[in-house]
């Protein structure tokens, strides 16, 4: 099942950008404001449609993709024979030189491959093959480090022949020098703030900042700093036909703003994590508008009010905690005492330590931390009885 955006449709190419479970609204949002076509959601995955300019301009712009993957072959194939035919017709200089380096990666289901290696290795017999026939060398493998990158997604007897147009994940953003014991990953951050519906308009709070994700995202996207911004590499840096006007042309495109009307506040009760967040934002170049302190969350109170408070606090899976249902107690208790009108967003994979948060959330959503399975979820923040809250916030429309 997928939800698709139809346009008139011209020759384009097809690419597929990857995410996370749970993001892909948030990515198909971004994709189809940034003009690619004909946008579908698919498992962890939107794919569209467009010119090559859309395929940078992904990579640059998308705070919520991890990759985007560029096809250049689909197939049917009945045995090895066929398999290897068919990926030898590809012509791969088309990205890659004869004295340059590939690697493949293979996702398979209910195939005719007994692994994922096998088909891997075929078809890396398959394009070399055809570079010794085409220039009398081939390419070499580098599964560390290629110039270019291949997927193949085979599912039974259907191929699809990918290129791997970002290289390194794009959560990979450049401006971590330090990471938290338990990080949160950037493309989670920047998915969790979509979600939450901020939109720059107030101030964002974090009392358990860590490694100043959520607090660097929050202020990239007020400030229309680009994701890609820091990062010194993508994966068609390294290609025959990258074109470095048109992509000097994307990165143009930035309007990036001098000043927000929002402050951004984080703090920590650990002064090791603190250092960590103070060494991000630097690389960052935000410290003029992230403001940190080292204090307790419990302890916390918002400068400006209504602001957004995003929390990410331990789930005991990455950071021991004595007793994490007492810690969410007291986080709970710490919203509602100190918080009022407020919005605040936790994000963990501990479903019963939510419920000792002992507030009512407005809004569940199931979400990937990494590998971890979390639930993401909101409250609003009032003083007195929820009936009344609920009667003042009908008399406001």
């Amino acid at each position: 099942m997928y939800i698709c955006a139809f346009k008139f449709r011209v020759k384009m190419e097809y690419f597929v950008a990857k995410t996370f479970a749970g993001f892909e609204s948030e990515l198909f949002k971004e994709l189809h404001s940034l003009g690619a076509h004909n946008c579908c959601k698919l498992n962890r995955a939107v794919s569209f449609e467009g010119d090559i300019d859309i395929m940078y301009r992904a990579n640059y712009f998308c705070r919520t993709a991890l990759r985007i993957l560029w096809r250049r072959k689909s197939f049917r194939f009945k045995n090895n024979n066929d398999f290897y035919k068919n990926i030898f017709d590809y012509d791969a200089s088309e990205v890659l030189s004869p004295d340059g380096t590939m690697a493949f990666r293979a996702t398979i289901v209910d195939s005719i491959f007994a692994t994922p290696l096998y088909a891997s290795m075929l078809a890396k017999d398959a394009l070399c093959d055809r570079f010794r026939d085409m220039f009398n060398k081939r390419p070499d493998v580098d599964k560390e480090n290629p110039d270019v990158l291949f997927h193949l997604h085979i599912y039974k007897d259907e191929a699809h022949l990918f290129v791997d147009s970002s290289g390194e994940s794009l959560h990979k953003r450049g401006y971590k020098v330090r990471n938290h014991p338990a990080p949160l990953n950037e493309v989670t951050a920047a998915a969790l703030i979509m979600k939450s519906g901020w939109n720059a308009d107030c101030d964002i709070i974090d009392p358990m900042c860590g490694g100043a994700t959520i607090l660097i995202e929050a202020a990239m996207k007020a400030l229309n700093i680009p994701a890609g911004f820091y990062r010194r590499e993508f994966g068609f840096y390294r290609w025959k036909n990258f074109d470095r006007k048109l992509w000097a042309s994307i990165r143009n495109e930035a309007d990036i703003a001098d000043d927000v009307n929002v402050n951004f506040y984080g703090s920590d009760i650990d002064t090791r994590f603190l250092d960590i967040a103070r060494s991000n934002i630097k690389q960052a170049r935000l410290q003029d508008f992230i403001l940190l302190e080292n204090e307790k969350m419990q302890n916390s109170n918002p400068e400006r009010t209504p602001s957004f408070v995003f929390l990410n606090p331990p789930y005991g899976e990455r950071l021991s905690v004595e007793d994490i249902t007492t810690l969410y107690k007291e986080i709970g208790n710490a919203l509602k005492n100190r918080y009022t009108d407020c919005k605040a967003f936790i994000i963990s994979s501990d479903a019963i330590a939510l419920k000792s948060i002992g507030l009512k959330p407005f809004k569940k959503w199931s979400v990937m931390n990494g590998a971890l399975d979390c639930q993401f979820v909101g409250f609003e923040l009032f003083s007195g009885d929820r009936k009344s809250f609920v009667v003042k916030q009908k008399s406001k429309k």
